[in-house]
């Protein structure tokens, strides 16, 4: 208990000359311990492969004791220093780019939704405010492209997060995903979709 409580303050704890299951048990702890922290595990042997799988983001590398942590692992990497830019930059925009479209499918979804209030403006009758094939569109064909633009959004350079690792401390925070982040897209998507009716 000693030895976790101590390792848990640690930003990484480094494991060696120790058996498989106790580099998995390590891991293990660590994941009991916080809950609410993420673990990585880091390996380049065959001897690595259960902490890899015991961790919530294996990382693989290939090297001179063969390709079984790499087999075995999330991310496969041939150098070390790759997990700088696969953490840092990588990750960084694997995280804004889903919590943008996730955020932006349900807006997407309760703009949809103007249907059934402009419907209840009318004493619900059956009459549709826009026809049946321009209300597929917008949810399929006329919204494809700020989806797709996802894919090439970049909010910094990949040298300037290099250059500043304290930008991930930032998305350590979930400010992307949260609750304000959810509510002011549900409240931006509500404006629209009572724009859409009035005018």
């Amino acid at each position: 208990e000693i030895f976790v409580r101590a390792a848990s303050k640690c930003s990484s704890v480094v494991i060696c000359r120790c058996s498989p299951t106790q580099k998995a048990q390590v891991v293990q702890v660590m994941i009991a311990f916080n809950p609410k922290k993420r673990v990585a595990a880091i390996g380049d042997g065959g001897n690595d492969v259960s902490m890899i799988q015991a961790a919530h983001v294996g990382l693989g590398i290939v090297g001179k004791e063969g390709k079984q942590a790499s087999l075995a692992a999330d991310f496969s990497l041939t150098r070390f220093d790759h997990c700088k830019s696969l953490i840092l930059w990588h990750g960084r925009n694997a995280y804004l780019r889903s919590a943008t479209l996730s955020q932006f499918i349900f807006h997407r979804g309760i703009i949809s939704m103007i249907q059934a209030i402009f419907s209840s403006i009318f004493y619900f009758a059956s009459i549709p405010i826009f026809t049946g094939w321009l209300m597929v569109g917008y949810t399929t064909y006329y919204t494809m492209l700020p989806t797709f633009s996802l894919v090439l959004d970049k909010d910094v350079t990949e040298a300037t997060v290099l250059s500043f690792p304290e930008l991930y401390s930032d998305l350590q925070k979930g400010r992307a995903l949260n609750l304000k982040t959810f509510l002011f897209w549900v409240w931006q998507a509500c404006f629209q979709g009572c724009a859409i009716v009035l005018l």
